[in-house]
């Protein structure tokens, strides 16, 4: 998310006061109003496990229809008063430790089963929800192949049943349920893409949610009509999702969250009211986003409080509410958001009116890239079109804190037909920012890519307001919820998506249909670790999307 609907009257200050007006990111954290969010649903708590510095505060923010609360499974902290739909819970935790909790109108009064969740504070090794510890992460496949439909019913009893290492292997088919996975290094892998399916029915938290185990992969399967996430790993170490679909699910498409060491590659997601594809809260995050689609969602990418060795490559973003949209939020741990690499994508017609949205994804209509509040970031080689406000916009964010933009650098893109201005800076305070290369026709200020060069000095330009001034009126537009959108839950199906090339081998010789030798997979089966620097090659020869040819005639 990019803006605290709630703090829009710091904005107001800035406007009218014209003077810089921020908080250093150096302020103790523990001495701001920062929180790390868990949403309530019915029946469990998103995410089940959240990581926070000694003194971080939790808000716990109803968004189910039953009644719940948070209560200590030692009753030492929360309340047995039930939230109130809509309503929130904040906790403070000053004490480094495990604090685990449970609603009690949902859950055995031991914590063992049920609503549970876990908060932990500080630099603890940690745990729970599982028999295996960090020591059990293995690098290679273990053998071991458990079969949905044939060995097990469901794809939560093969995960339950496995050991690290194993691969869990499931059949064409909709399977309505929610799969939490709490063994690390396993694989769960379709058959195929298109046709094995998880299916929220818009009652179930997640399609997939891997929660504070390492070193799992996700590859070959759709997830659907989930309330929050398609596929989500949240505070974990080496992750990995391929050829994966997400559709019409009510948060994010696919989903990493306090996760360092990944890559999410070759897939896609669409009907997503916050954003398609989601990287937030590392530093370095230590991940590629590699050949993705990401379409009719608020936004196609979104990423707070992340950075540091982090690639957006080859992938196309089109016809959301807003294209990419990094930034910087005090509600979130990290801040700012920094170092993170877009290069070589097409993005394009990020104004779709259709599209769904939150009040936050909202702001970002008819931009093509907006850094908010984000530093050190390189724009490169992209191919950026037909947005209604601007192609490339550095802009400073206020929440808590007031964040500017400083140290971007955006060069030899492709720029065209931005109705406000192919490339902008916004906002006061925003400091050595560059431009260079880049092909395009209009800019605020004016000069900006002259007087602001990557290779000569720079003239400062870092006052001009209107985009600021543009996102006021949103603001205010959005606190209404007035704006046009469409509804998540009934977007068309997707059309079909490639299969990861051995399972489209195997499919196309009927293995589906008969035993499939451990062999003709054996070398496909790889458990997450060390992801970045096995797919670190990638970054080597970065090309443009098949897409983005029809700009460059």
């Amino acid at each position: 998310m990019l803006l605290n609907i709630k703090k829009s009257f710091i904005i107001v200050i800035i406007f009218l006061s014209s003077f810089i007006f921020f908080a250093s990111c150096d302020n103790d954290p523990n001495q701001s109003a920062a929180f790390t969010g868990v949403r309530v649903i019915d029946n469990s708590y998103s995410p089940p496990v959240v990581r926070i510095n000694e003194g971080g505060k939790v808000r716990f923010n109803n968004w189910g229809n039953n009644p719940h609360n948070v209560i200590a499974v030692d009753e030492s902290w929360g309340s047995y008063e039930e939230i109130p739909k809509g309503d929130y819970l904040d906790i403070t935790y000053e004490a480094e430790g495990l604090y685990k909790y449970l609603c009690s109108f949902h859950a055995s009064p031991d914590g063992e089963w049920g609503m549970v969740g876990s908060v932990v504070v500080g630099d603890i090794n940690y745990e729970d929800y599982t028999n295996f510890s960090k020591m059990d992460v293995v690098s290679s496949f273990s053998g071991s192949v458990r079969n949905v439909p044939d060995d097990y019913e469901t794809i939560q009893d093969a995960v339950n049943a496995s050991n690290p290492g194993d691969l869990v292997l499931i059949k064409p088919g909709v399977y309505y349920e929610e799969v939490v996975v709490n063994v690390p290094s396993i694989t769960i892998r379709g058959w195929d893409r298109n046709n094995t399916i998880i299916d929220g029915e818009f009652e179930r938290g997640n399609g997939v949610l891997v929660a504070g185990v390492d070193g799992v992969v996700i590859e070959n399967l759709t997830a659907r009509n989930a309330l929050l996430n398609g596929f989500y790993w949240a505070t974990v170490k080496g992750y990995r999702g391929s050829y994966l679909t997400a559709y019409n699910n009510g948060d994010y498409g696919v989903y990493a969250f306090d996760a360092v060491d990944g890559v999410l590659e070759h897939s896609y997601a669409s009907g997503s009211p916050d954003a398609g594809f989601y990287i937030g809260q590392c530093y370095p995050c230590d991940a590629i986003v590699n050949n993705v689609i990401s379409e009719n969602n608020g936004l196609g990418y979104s990423g707070t409080n992340s950075g540091g060795s982090l690639y957006i490559i080859s992938s196309v973003f089109r016809n959301n509410k807003g294209g990419l949209a990094p930034n910087t939020l005090d509600s979130e741990l990290l801040p700012p958001e920094r170092e993170t690499f877009i290069i070589g994508n097409l993005i394009e017609n990020n104004n779709n009116n259709d599209a769904p949205a939150t009040k936050s994804t909202y702001l970002s209509f008819g931009n093509g890239v907006i850094i908010a509040g984000g530093n050190n970031n390189i724009i490169k080689n992209n191919v950026i079109a037909n947005h209604d406000l601007y192609g490339v916009i550095l802009t400073a964010a206020a929440d808590v804190n007031y964040w500017p933009a400083h140290g971007n650098r955006v060069e030899d893109n492709l720029i065209l037909a931005s109705n406000r201005a192919d490339l902008a800076i916004s906002g006061v305070s925003n400091l050595g920012n560059c431009f260079k290369g880049n092909y395009f026709n209009t800019s605020i200020p004016p000069g900006l890519q002259s007087l602001n060069n990557c290779d000569a000095g720079f003239i400062p330009l870092s006052s001009d307001l209107s985009g600021m001034w543009s996102s006021l009126a949103r603001i205010i537009h959005a606190s209404d919820g007035g704006y046009q959108q469409g509804d998540w839950r009934s977007f068309p199906k997707p059309e079909n998506q490639k299969n990861m090339p051995i399972m489209e081998k195997l499919l196309s010789q009927g293995y589906d249909k008969k035993n499939l030798p451990i062999y003709m997979i054996k070398k496909s089966v790889q458990p997450a670790v060390e992801v970045f620097q096995q797919f670190e090659h990638v970054l080597d020869d970065i090309e443009l999307p098949e897409e983005a040819r029809k700009y460059l005639n």
